[in-house]
């Protein structure tokens, strides 16, 4: 068998046409979608012009994991249009991450702080000693060294896992890690959304192309499992009450929606608690 592939890939108009296909296979989850991206987007336009304070400031933090979230849940929102499934998950992965923050925000806001400026220290130290191993230049090595000395070694890297058990959102990390082998990382099981097994995989075949309805659905509903908390936990803990009608609506939708992961109830899925 031989595959032909467009020169330009999703990025041809062969996809360009077939936005509007994509978008009416799932006509129902992408109307939500885009409405609670527009929520979100009207909360990030009232913060911003409400929250002047120091950049680490609590209220500032939250604006920018809103701004955070916002920017992955478009970049996901446009894979999905194009068929872009697997690369969809991917960006729901960092979208469900921020969830997590802004819930432990909610919860241990002093520890999630602190972790925050922890985790800024220990990424510099880091790249200094990544610098400082492969440098040859004995001026550079002693100018790094110093820079080392003064971080302490003791700072940690913060984790998702650490983040999710500060707040209320702990259980939603499990779909983090499902994402992170699905999706996220170069894995066994994100390799095999490019292939077509038969017979037990005694034969397969390349897959190549967009996803199907079923696959775009259950991207969709990964990008509002994300988003939808992060709307939930800022407007509470920004007190955006303005917007509390909004959101009883959306979370209300995403209740009611078809359920495209109810096939993989084995493997633990679950609607967040927003």
């Amino acid at each position: 068998m031989q595959w032909e592939l467009p020169p330009a890939g999703f990025l041809s108009s062969e996809a360009d046409e077939l936005v509007p296909i994509v978008l009416q296979a799932n006509e129902r989850f992408f109307a939500l979608a885009k409405d609670v991206n527009q929520l979100m987007m009207a909360m990030a336009q009232e913060s911003l012009n409400t929250v002047h304070t120091s950049s680490m400031a609590d209220d500032a933090v939250l604006v920018r994991l809103l701004m955070r979230a916002a920017g992955f849940y478009q970049g996901a929102l446009l894979m999905a249009e194009r068929g872009m499934y697997v690369e969809c998950r991917a960006m729901a992965r960092s979208v469900i991450e921020v969830s997590l923050a802004v819930a432990a925000m909610g919860g241990d806001k002093a520890t999630f702080m602190q972790m925050l400026r922890d985790d800024h220290l220990k990424s510099r130290r880091n790249r200094y000693l990544t610098l400082h191993t492969h440098s040859t230049d004995p001026g550079t090595r002693k100018t790094l060294q110093t820079a080392i000395d003064q971080l302490e070694k003791s700072l940690s890297i913060m984790s998702p896992k650490a983040v999710a058990a500060l707040g209320a959102l702990e259980p939603a990390y499990f779909t983090y890690q499902v994402l992170s082998d699905d999706a996220g990382h170069v894995s066994a099981t994100s390799l095999d959304h490019f292939i077509e097994p038969h017979e037990g995989r005694k034969y397969w075949n390349y897959k190549v192309g967009a996803g199907g309805p079923d696959e775009i659905a259950a991207s969709l509903y990964y990008c509002l499992y994300g988003a939808i908390p992060v709307a939930v936990g800022v407007a509470e803990l920004l007190k955006l009450e303005q917007f509390a009608g909004q959101i009883n609506e959306v979370v209300d939708r995403f209740d009611k929606v078809p359920h495209p992961l109810e096939k993989n109830a084995q493997r633990g899925y679950s609607k967040p608690t927003p």
